[in-house]
């Protein structure tokens, strides 16, 4: 393939448009140095708004050079053109916040609406039949062992049956994992309790997290102490066993067969169900933590609409906290096999769950975050000896806040003093961001104040001044990461998980802002939401539907097989694609059996690569253009907080 010749100058702006108060900054990519760094910015009636001088150049790659035009200093909405290098910018955006960002939170959502597995499917375009719906009764298993993604030996039933019916596809496959979707739902959970302004959709969204809990309700047996962490196999052995990454089709197709035992495709109709433990055992604690925090952020959010089933989530969440393996040895359990999704870091889940579990039992004891206990009354800030709890903490475990506050201290320490802490964003594979914002909260207030300081004094070994400190620590590593990098991606992984970890530290950095009281990563907060949403080297928006260029080609079947392959019409809008990687990761792409050909710009795209990272949308490339739900999880979570900050 002939890559075009250069362009003399690309412009690459955020297509979903810029905030009226927030740092703005768009990008020009030119075919070498230009005479005069001198740049315009047009308004909507032609006039000249704002001349600037351009930052750079910085080298991209062989044939590109990088210039930063900067125009925070227009606030007045309406649309403008940028003039540079003799060249003129297509039209770009400023507006409010709720206007640009609320749109994106509901695409979010109703992504999440199409990946709804079993029979409370949502129909439409996509989307015509529910799925998976013999795993309402579905059939135990060990856990498999796998070496590297390949099955070694068969499967062992245990003759165990549960309702697995449910839950959200993980990604472009059809894979349920209480790894992903504990993480998921507890994102939707924190953006509706911490931004319910930035919220287009409240019901939509409140039906979707709620859909997610009742999953992990579901995964959780609470009678017997079982957690269940998947459904489904992704690979099998290649010969007598086949997965669910093997055959490429709708989801309605696997009810619509019925394989007799022994036949290779027998598991992708009579999908398998993992035990993560015996009754009763040790759970590994990463599946705890972000399950139990899940359930408690479930118990805050329907306290007041459902108390009935927040009294359930809280209930599930103390328990199985319980439960945790506090000193895990060798690979965490995450799914089968570990390398789908190979985390090592599991304190931070241990934190977020005692922090929530802490939240969610106030609320239930009905104690206010601004009102001190009374000392005498009410040990720790549990019930008063001898009295009986409020209903809505009735049969709690738990009802001794001290409990979860000094858990959530310790667990917030070992973070912060193990080896490689604080090198990461917020993603699927840490959560020490959202913990440590509720930690801080509740150290601050005066309740937390009163458990700290009280007769019993609560040991919490963490301050709110430390975990602050902490977090800019982490922050100021991911800004010197952006100044290193033409476009400004913070990226501690250089070539992988690029949009999760630019969404993350975008999330991560208006978190710590906000309870700063100061605006000291704004700049680095916009600059890493507006390098998904179009202002980098490849000029596309990595979230479909937002922007003028998006992906059309999804390495995913659903719309790969019942939607438009143009970008218009039927598209899985709000999915987030995995962006650029590693060169590597897409040579000798084949299409999957099955599957439609889709290929958007790929000479074009290739000839934008750099720094080490390069882009497809293309359905063979699964590394750059593969929706998964923890993607979509943190682009709901990021529009929701910016629509919310005006």
């Amino acid at each position: 393939m002939i890559a075009p010749p250069p362009q003399p100058v690309l412009f690459r702006v955020n297509q979903v448009g810029y905030v009226q108060g927030a740092p703005k900054r768009a990008l020009a990519m030119s075919a070498g140095p230009v005479r005069a760094r001198a740049f315009t910015l047009i308004g909507p009636h032609g006039r000249v708004v704002l001349r600037g001088a351009a930052r750079g150049p910085a080298r991209w790659n062989a044939r590109y050079v990088v210039y930063t035009l900067d125009f925070s200093g227009v606030r007045a909405p309406g649309r403008y053109t940028i003039a540079f290098a003799g060249r003129r910018s297509p039209p770009l955006r400023v507006a409010g916040a709720a206007a640009l960002y609320g749109p994106l939170s509901a695409n979010a959502a109703s992504f999440f609406a199409t990946q709804r597995d079993g029979p409370e499917y949502v129909p439409g375009p996509l989307r015509s039949a529910p799925a998976h719906l013999r795993d309402s009764a579905a059939a135990v298993y060990a856990q498999p062992s796998y070496r590297g993604e390949t099955l070694i030996g068969g499967l062992s039933a245990t003759g165990a049956r549960v309702d697995a019916a449910g839950g959200w596809f993980d990604a472009g496959d059809y894979l349920k994992f209480v790894q992903t979707a504990s993480f998921n739902d507890a994102a939707l959970l924190f953006a509706l309790r911490s931004y319910p302004a930035g919220v287009a959709d409240r019901a939509g969204l409140e039906a979707q997290a709620r859909f997610g809990t009742d999953w992990l309700l579901k995964m959780w047996d609470q009678a017997d102490r079982v957690l269940y962490y998947q459904v489904g196999i992704g690979d099998g052995n290649e010969r007598s066993i086949l997965g669910d990454h093997d055959v490429w089709r709708l989801p309605q197709a696997d009810d619509a067969r019925s394989p007799k035992p022994g036949a290779p495709a027998y598991y992708e109709s009579y999908r398998p169900v993992f035990a993560a433990n015996a009754p009763g055992a040790p759970i590994s604690p990463n599946l705890v933590g972000r399950t139990a925090a899940a359930f408690a952020l479930c118990a805050q959010v329907f306290a007041h609409s459902d108390p009935a089933y927040a009294h359930r989530c809280l209930l599930a969440g103390q328990t199985l906290y319980d439960q945790a393996n506090a000193s895990p040895r060798g690979a965490l359990l995450t799914t089968s096999p570990h390398a789908y999704y190979n985390e090592s870091e599991w304190r931070d889940d241990m934190q977020l769950a005692a922090t929530e579990l802490y939240l969610a039992t106030q609320q239930a004891l009905g104690l206010s975050a601004s009102a001190s206990p009374a000392a005498p009354a009410v040990e720790a800030g549990g019930v008063a000896p001898g009295s009986a709890p409020p209903p809505a903490a009735a049969g709690l475990p738990h009802t001794d806040l001290g409990y979860y506050l000094t858990r959530a201290g310790v667990w917030a320490n070992a973070y912060i003093v193990a080896r490689g802490s604080g090198a990461d964003s917020l993603n699927l594979y840490d959560v020490s961001t959202l913990a440590d914002h509720d930690l801080i909260a509740i150290l601050q207030s005066a309740l937390g104040r009163s458990l700290v300081a009280g007769e019993e004094g609560v040991q919490v070994p963490a301050s709110p001044a430390s975990l602050l400190k902490d977090r800019a620590d982490q922050l100021r590593l991911a800004v010197r990461l952006a100044r290193q990098e033409p476009f400004g991606l913070a990226n501690p992984s250089t070539n992988l998980d690029t949009v999760a970890h630019a969404l993350g530290y975008a999330i991560q950095a208006r978190l710590y802002d906000e309870q700063a009281g100061a605006g000291t990563f704004a700049a680095f907060a916009a600059q890493q939401l507006d390098w998904v949403l179009g202002a980098n080297a490849w000029g596309s928006s990595f979230v479909v539907g937002a922007g003028g260029v998006y992906p059309h080609c999804l390495a995913a079947q659903i719309p790969n097989l019942a939607g438009s392959l143009t970008g218009r019409g039927a598209i899985l809008r709000g999915a987030t694609v995995n962006g650029p990687t590693a060169p590597a990761e897409l040579r000798g792409l084949e299409l999957p059996e099955g599957a439609r050909r889709c290929t958007a710009g790929s000479g074009r795209f290739a000839a934008l690569d750099g720094h080490g990272m390069a882009y497809r949308d293309d359905v063979r490339a699964s590394a750059s253009s593969e929706p998964s739900d923890d993607l979509a999880a943190l682009t709901l979570l990021a529009a929701a907080q910016t629509a919310a900050g005006g």
